[in-house]
């Protein structure tokens, strides 16, 4: 089989077992990347984080959540922060959430309790493994954002397409068997 199939059917099976993750544990896109410093030293940037489906009436204080922001300032990010406190107010549940390097909770800036913005709950995470997404993701607005975007893009795919070929020029290459000159019919 050619090289270039067997690194698609990998890349196949790796989105294949992340939907069967996602089904299993609930939740529609059961990954994340910390992106910045509002966790630490409990997470850190570029930190992979496994997600598993949650609701706000199941999660717990101290468990720590990924739910999408409605604050202006931050509107439809992801943000991964700690349960610090749950409410329950004419019978809606929402909590109060706190990132544990911050010096205040999330709803002291605007934030409003989160509710039915839950993404997931941390399941597990992989340290630093989460670094490259973080480094070609596209940041800021206009034709300097998407140029430095392009050029970040750019270097990632080099750097990444010449470790690939680092690591298939040091694959063995099987040897071919050489016929013996008594196969070859030159024999005594």
């Amino acid at each position: 089989m050619k090289g270039w199939v067997k690194d698609l059917i990998w890349f196949a099976g790796i989105v294949a077992a992340l939907l069967a993750y996602s089904l299993a544990t609930g939740v529609a896109w059961p990954i994340a990347v910390v992106s910045s410093y509002s966790m630490e030293p409990t997470m850190r940037v570029g930190d992979f984080v496994f997600l598993t489906g949650a609701t706000c009436t199941s999660i717990q204080p101290g468990e720590v959540v990924v739910y999408v922001a409605r604050n202006p300032m931050w509107y439809g990010n992801w943000i991964i922060h700690r349960v610090y406190q749950k409410q329950n107010s004419g019978g809606q549940c929402g909590l109060v959430t706190w990132g544990d390097n911050n010096p205040f909770p999330d709803q002291r800036v605007g934030e409003p309790l989160v509710s039915n913005n839950v993404v997931g709950k941390v399941l597990f995470t992989v340290p630093y493994i989460g670094v490259f997404p973080l480094v070609v993701r596209p940041q800021g607005i206009g034709d300097i954002a998407i140029a430095a975007w392009l050029g970040r893009l750019f270097i990632f795919g080099a750097v990444t397409y010449a470790f690939y070929l680092y690591f298939k020029a040091a694959e063995k290459k099987p040897k071919k068997k050489r016929l013996s000159s008594t196969k070859k019919g030159k024999g005594i």
